[in-house]
């Protein structure tokens, strides 16, 4: 059984904290969180759970064996460097971090302990996603050659003190929601060779921004990543791909209540789209207790967290230079 510190109280320890009551080998037994509503939340979300104002002395305290951040991205690092020095295992939402530096001395505190270490990187449980990833990896639509996805949403107007509209706290949307397809795209394809991307913003009392970004990978593999936070308040979250190999292309959208849909190479019956049975954020927590309890490493790997970092930096660097630019020439 693991017994889980959730340091936030925000939208995303509301998701984490509702996700383990389903798991089995985990409870929330404390709660930490600088908001006013940490009371309440912890009332509404997770009644049985001690409830700190203060992450560290929770982490210090409390009777726990892992640790689960929700918090700001810049207060990454120092939380999950606190969790390792008292030795427990350590649940971070993505992005790893807010700088390269950062994200190299987390993936150096994590490395060489026996801790359990994960980040959250979610689309990996999306179940349109991983359809498309064993599909690929089954040469279902031959060599992939490119693609094209769409993450489309307002701008996001919850976070304390509105943190995501800060691009100094949360990167914007290239690094706190674009990440998610970097991420994608590198576990189903591969290393990214350079990057080229134009992104426009406006402030309307949210940071909105629209970006496209051109990726080359080291295979040769090439394709373009939207992500907008320019949208409506109230418009739909939207997400899409095409992922085109030489024998055959899958598309998702969720704008389309259908399908996966499937042509070439890999004509056939198109994928259903289902009924969630159990949601992509239950099956990642799902995953990591697993590995906690068992002693296996996750999926995700450290290091593939520092590696979507980089290249939503990258990417940021891009709009800001005008150039391509490599996700190994991001050094802040």
């Amino acid at each position: 059984m693991q017994r889980i510190g959730l340091v936030g109280s925000g939208f995303m320890a509301m998701t984490h904290a509702t996700s383990y009551q389903e798991i089995t080998d985990a409870e929330v037994v404390a709660v930490a969180s600088l908001d006013d509503d940490r009371e309440t939340f912890a009332a509404e979300n997770t009644p049985d759970a001690d409830v700190y104002n203060d992450a560290e002395q929770m982490i210090a305290e409390a009777d726990i064996t892992a640790v689960d951040i929700c918090t700001p991205t810049p207060t990454h690092r120092p939380f999950v460097e606190v969790a390792v020095d008292h030795g427990l295992n350590v649940f971070c939402e993505k992005p790893l971090a807010r700088t390269v530096e950062d994200a190299d001395a987390i993936v150096d505190t994590v490395s060489n302990t026996s801790i359990t270490f994960m980040t959250g990187h979610v689309l990996r449980y999306f179940p349109e996603y991983v359809e498309a990833k064993r599909r690929i990896d089954a040469g279902e639509v031959g060599t992939l050659g490119t693609f094209h996805t769409e993450r489309f949403s307002s701008p996001p107007r919850y976070g304390t003190n509105s943190w995501f509209g800060d691009k100094e706290q949360s990167g914007g949307v290239l690094l706190d929601m674009a990440i998610h397809d970097f991420d994608y795209l590198r576990w189903v394809v591969g290393d990214v060779d350079r990057v080229f991307a134009r992104t426009t913003e406006w402030d309307d009392g949210h940071l909105n921004q629209h970006s496209s970004v051109l990726l080359r990978f080291e295979d040769g593999t090439a394709g373009q990543v939207e992500a907008s936070w320019g949208y409506p308040e109230g418009s739909p979250f939207i997400t899409s791909y095409e992922l085109a190999g030489d024998e055959g292309l899958l598309e998702f959208d969720a704008r389309d209540e259908n399908s996966i849909r499937i042509s070439g190479g890999a004509a056939g019956t198109n994928a259903p789209v289902s009924p969630l049975a159990k949601s992509p954020y239950t099956k990642e927590l799902e995953h990591f207790i697993d590995c906690a309890e068992n002693g296996c490493d996750p999926d995700i790997s450290p290091d593939d967290a520092r590696q979507a970092v980089r290249i939503a930096l990258a990417a940021i660097e891009s709009s800001e230079r005008g150039e391509p630019v490599s996700p190994m020439e991001v050094d802040a």
